[in-house]
């Protein structure tokens, strides 16, 4: 598995990742939308405390060091959606997908399918189960609720670019950096879809974007072999050119 930031990604092609689960740890006083009751209540103490250790090292990488902290929490604080959202977070980046998704599952059944990031992490699951048209489908339903997400807008164009919905997937890149400038992995899938679309100069300049602004990013592989293949293309298209002048 790879990162992206402070998020955790899942795998596309086996070369390419997304940051689709980017909403990282929720603090402790996160609040659905819309949505006053006990599920939302602060933490007591000692889940507070052990929640809190948790999401450090969720946040540091140190997924597995996570798990008993927000397992703690979450016997502390059994109805709290925080805990169980977190533990989604840690088991997807471990690939423990059907951890992940029971966990999902139970923030978004404790937040009335009201909490946008529990809803992406699920869509993330699905998508890694390779069922990406219900990926699509509750990846919208959080778009509903948090319209002006640029990981949302992220996680749809890569269920769409999977479907082979090249345009639909190219339109969704460019609104989440639209949106967010700063969900520089768009610049990547961007690069796939136009390798696709067999435009080499679009290709190159999202690989460059992306490399430009995450030098170090988790996605520099990736995108350093788009980059790579769009420049092998622009050779010979340039040789092809000079021999069909000559």
């Amino acid at each position: 598995m790879k990162f992206v930031k402070l998020n955790f990604v899942a795998v596309l092609s086996t070369i390419f990742v997304c940051s689709c689960v980017a909403q990282t740890a929720v603090p402790s006083n996160a609040r659905p939308d819309s949505m006053v009751s006990v599920h939302e209540l602060p933490l007591p103490p000692k889940a507070e405390r052990a929640f809190a250790v948790g999401a450090r090292l969720l946040l540091r990488g140190d997924a597995e060091g996570s798990l008993a902290y927000f397992l703690k929490a979450r016997d502390e604080a059994p109805l709290s959606f925080r805990p169980y959202h977190n533990l989604g977070l840690a088991y997807y980046n471990l690939n423990q997908l059907d951890d992940a998704g029971e966990n999902f599952q139970k923030s978004i059944d404790f937040t009335n399918g009201k909490f946008a990031p529990s809803i992406f992490g699920m869509a993330m699951v699905l998508y890694r189960e390779s069922d990406y048209q219900s990926a699509e489908n509750l990846t919208l339903q959080g778009l509903l609720l948090q319209p002006g997400s640029g990981v949302g807008r992220y996680c749809l164009g890569l269920a769409r670019f999977s479907q082979g919905r090249l345009h639909e997937a190219e339109a969704s890149a460019k609104e989440a950096l639209a949106l967010d400038p700063d969900e520089t992995d768009a610049h990547v899938l961007l690069a796939r879809i136009h390798e696709r679309q067999h435009a080499p100069s679009a290709q190159l300049k999202e690989a460059e974007a992306y490399l430009k602004a995450a030098p170090n990013g988790a996605l520099r592989a990736s995108a350093d072999e788009l980059a790579k293949r769009a420049r092998e293309t622009l050779g010979m298209q340039a040789e092809l050119a000079v021999v069909g002048r000559q």
